[in-house]
């Protein structure tokens, strides 16, 4: 589940890229428009173009576009790519302990990681970029 900024960062720079549709954007304008430092945005930019959701071009001029069409781009890819699993950070306990309660701990926070996690990709899976950009940002 949502761990850090990764994610929403990830959605305002596919964004943006989505309203500029098809033009390469350099980090820099990306890192101004998000409100982080282009290092950074670099880093997360290359999570994305592994994922297949943006592609980049080097040297001057530079920058990165979509690699899909943003109707075919998932607030579900988005989050695959950009957070890490599982969700819950639980303790662990001792499988081999007397306590009836901690025996059943790590299978019981596993099964509830389980269903948290396919219940938010189930809604992820639901909003495009392309909504976000018809419902959220104004030409």
């Amino acid at each position: 589940m949502l761990s850090n900024t990764h994610f929403s960062i990830a959605i305002h720079v596919l964004s943006a890229l989505a309203y500029h549709d098809g033009e390469v954007v350099g980090s820099d304008y990306l890192a101004k428009s998000v409100g982080t430092n282009p290092s950074f945005l670099r880093g997360l930019i290359g999570r994305l173009k592994e994922a297949g959701l943006v592609e980049t071009q080097m040297g001057k001029g530079g920058g990165a576009r979509l690699a899909r069409k943003p109707e075919k781009i998932t607030l579900r890819d988005v989050y695959l790519a950009t957070e890490c699993r599982p969700g819950l950070k639980a303790h662990e306990c001792s499988d081999m302990s007397k306590c009836s309660v901690q025996a059943g701990m790590n299978t019981l926070l596993k099964d509830i990681n389980t269903r948290v996690e396919k219940a938010v990709e189930s809604e992820l899976k639901r909003t495009t970029v392309a909504d976000l950009i018809a419902e959220y940002i104004k030409a």
